[in-house]
């Protein structure tokens, strides 16, 4: 049987697991592939929501956990960020922009961690994850639209409005600031720590 405390570092796991087998569905052609990536990123997402609720309801916390949890949401979430720079639909500045400020951020706090200091995270913090989130799924969504035949002019309709238009740009550029100020009030919270350093 296994032990509770070892229940939320298994689902982090999978949904390691689960990163690849989406990545490789959004990138490969063929019909309803980018729609079982959605499906996919769905319930690897689903799994970070209740290891969280399962570790904090039967306390099963481990120095493993707080390690891998933060490191798989990253892992998955700046991918799909790749996949799609890949796919031309969001320029790479922006995607160095996102990925630069969470990689910089996941380092600093598991040092942090490591060396014994708490790291103050603002309600901002979740905003800007909650924003990142929407626009995954938003273009998840868009792509998942195209991978089905029958939907084929559902998808040109909502080209012309996303793409033409420069919807989506837009979206992603706001996301893209949200995210880079995000960072910065990080910064400007924890200086009291940087100054424990020098």
């Amino acid at each position: 049987m296994i032990q509770k405390k070892f229940v939320p570092n298994i689902l982090t796991v999978l949904r390691v697991l689960i990163t690849p087998a989406c990545l490789y569905f959004m990138l490969s052609q063929g019909n309803y592939y980018n729609l079982i990536a959605l499906i996919l990123f769905i319930v690897a997402s689903v799994t970070d929501g209740v290891d969280g609720w399962y570790a904090r309801k039967y306390q099963a916390t481990t120095e493993f956990g707080k390690f891998i949890d933060p490191l798989a949401d990253k892992i998955l979430v700046m991918s799909v960020f790749i996949v799609f720079g890949i796919k031309g639909l969001i320029p790479w500045w922006m995607i160095a922009i996102i990925l630069f400020r969470d990689v910089f951020v996941t380092l600093l706090r598991s040092i942090m961690i490591r060396k014994g200091n708490s790291m103050t995270t603002r309600s901002f913090a979740k905003v800007k994850t909650g924003i990142q989130m929407f626009m995954i799924y938003f273009i998840m969504t868009f792509l998942a639209v195209k991978s089905i035949p029958f939907f084929q002019p559902v998808y040109h309709f909502l080209e012309k409005i996303l793409i033409d238009h420069h919807v989506m740009w837009v979206l992603m550029l706001l996301t893209t600031m949200i995210t880079l100020y995000s960072g910065i009030l990080y910064l400007f919270e924890n200086k009291h720590v940087f100054a424990k350093k020098r």
